[in-house]
């Protein structure tokens, strides 16, 4: 009798641990790592595209540390490691031998610089837990941003900046059943149902990514941007040249993600709060943002680069940003 009762007792115990991690009795989570991979995005990119999302490694060495004193950038390290990079004050990462005010936003010395040391495609996975749910986060990192108004690229309009920061989430439920993603899309996004959703083998979204910005879409194809995300710099020039509103690009090129995708394996390596160290670095990634014009009007500087993921509201507070993100 003892023994049943210390059986039961037992069993009692595993079902309430079970219900407080949220998980159904007689149902064990799955490890995160596993979840990443069950349903890591595959991510098509346009056949124009320079860029694949790299490890950060690359281009924090390729890189200058700088600290801004007063009004200006005063350079404190010129050889920074990812490990030991600053938590706090105004720092950026300005990569020392391309400039984004260089001829189409320095495309092809960022191209040239970003596949010397890339060492292949790479995903930054975050499992993050929000009001029952779960929100799987893959971020993609970009050795630079160049938007061009013209397909194929030119130097009449375009936007640039060095690093970029994006992300695709998809969020689960309590019992990890896929409800619906969201794909980031300049300063906001798109999010849509799970179950119309594009999906390679069931489980992985299909991404369309956007030639030089990087916005991530639903299907293929040329896509209007959101004005809100237009900078008004950008829209006085377009009223001006009485052209039409700018658009993404995003033609069926190059497959990467899983292992069984026909293409590149983007590797999954887990980030989460201050983990690993870079993580915590508040600075911005890249040197000063440029939008071009025809004429006399050049490259304006405005604006900076992005900062890391744990600085961004679609990592802070993930379901309340996707909820202000429209249905696409």
């Amino acid at each position: 009798m003892k023994h049943r009762l210390l059986c039961l007792a037992a069993a009692a115990c595993a079902v309430l641990a079970a219900l407080a991690a949220g998980v159904p009795a007689g149902e064990a989570a799955t490890p995160e790592p596993q979840l990443l991979a069950r349903y890591q995005p595959v991510t098509q990119f346009d056949p124009l595209e320079r860029f694949l999302p790299t490890k950060v490694q690359s281009f924090v060495s390729d890189a200058d540390l700088e600290q801004l004193v007063g009004a200006n950038w005063t350079l404190v390290d010129t050889d920074p490691e990812p490990g030991k990079l600053p938590t706090s004050g105004t720092w950026r990462l300005n990569q020392d031998s391309c400039s984004p005010s260089a001829l189409l936003g320095g495309l092809d010395c960022y191209a040239s610089a970003s596949a010397k040391g890339s060492g292949g495609p790479a995903v930054y996975g975050r499992v993050a837990h929000e009001d029952g749910r779960i929100v799987l986060q893959y971020w993609y990192f970009y050795y630079e941003d160049v938007y061009s108004y013209e397909y194929p690229p030119s130097n009449f309009i375009w936007q640039a900046h060095e690093g970029d920061w994006e992300v695709v989430n998809v969020v689960l439920s309590e019992d990890e059943q896929p409800l619906f993603v969201g794909y980031s899309q300049h300063c906001l996004g798109q999010r849509r149902d799970w179950i119309d959703t594009l999906r390679f083998d069931e489980t992985h979204p299909i991404v369309h990514v956007a030639l030089g910005s990087h916005a991530n879409y639903f299907s293929a194809g040329e896509h209007p941007i959101a004005l809100a995300c237009v900078p008004p710099a950008a829209r006085a020039v377009l009223t001006q040249l009485i052209l039409p509103p700018p658009s993404d690009f995003a033609f069926p090129g190059e497959t990467t993600g899983p292992a069984a995708v026909a293409g590149p394996v983007t590797t999954i390596h887990r980030i989460e709060d201050d983990h690993p160290a870079w993580m915590s670095f508040p600075g911005f990634w890249g040197e000063v943002q440029y939008f071009h014009g025809p004429g006399p009007i050049g490259p304006i500087p405005f604006g900076t680069s992005p900062q890391g993921p744990e600085f961004h509201s679609a990592w802070t507070d993930p379901l309340g940003t996707l909820a202000t993100w429209p249905e696409g």
